[in-house]
């Protein structure tokens, strides 16, 4: 649990005993190749960090799947609205590869928050931190050609077409995976 500690650590000041009870609250599961962590439609979505491996974010659109973001390790993940508010997930997180993630529940971290409130400000900024990552794939998506996305990806992100299947990088940049080889041909 040392990493996720270390990334906690990032925004607040941990102490042994906060460090202790965050053992205690969060539980280790392991990921198979492809499997749902977290399924659309689903409650009770948890907090997850990932210790090992990727997770992928995506939706199922008229039988497409479109994939929204990546996840590696010693990130974050959840659907932020199904945690913080106890609804229906309206997105899918899976495992790109093996993964082993650190799980939390929403009931669990309030309850942390409670005995720890240096917690809440770590919320605050870690909530920060994923607004932001959504504005900026927002705002590449909307705004930017696929050369530029694919070019921008190759720069701020170069594990994804390191590790991530071609098919979930075109679904990612809202191409094609023919018009995905095109670029990578024209710019290699």
């Amino acid at each position: 649990m040392d990493s996720l500690f270390q990334e906690i650590e990032k925004f607040i000041t941990v102490s042994n005993v906060l460090k202790l009870d965050l053992h205690e609250n969060f539980t280790i599961h392991h990921l198979k190749k492809n499997e749902k962590l977290v399924r659309e439609g689903q409650y009770n979505v948890p907090l997850a960090f990932v210790k090992k491996g990727i997770l992928r974010c995506f939706n199922l659109k008229n039988d497409k799947d479109v994939t929204n973001d990546f996840f590696f390790e010693n990130t974050f993940v959840t659907d932020f609205e199904a945690f913080v508010h106890n609804k229906r997930a309206k997105q899918n997180f899976a495992a790109i590869e093996t993964s082993e993630v650190h799980l939390i529940s929403a009931e669990k971290l309030f309850k942390l928050t409670q005995k720890h409130p240096e917690l809440r400000e770590w919320g605050t900024k870690m909530t920060e931190s994923l607004f932001t990552n959504l504005l900026s794939n927002n705002s590449m998506l909307k705004s930017d050609s696929p050369e530029e996305r694919y070019t921008g990806m190759l720069q701020e992100k170069p594990m994804i077409i390191q590790r991530i299947p071609l098919h979930y990088v075109a679904s990612y940049l809202g191409i094609t995976q023919v018009h995905l080889s095109r670029i990578r041909k024209k710019i290699q």
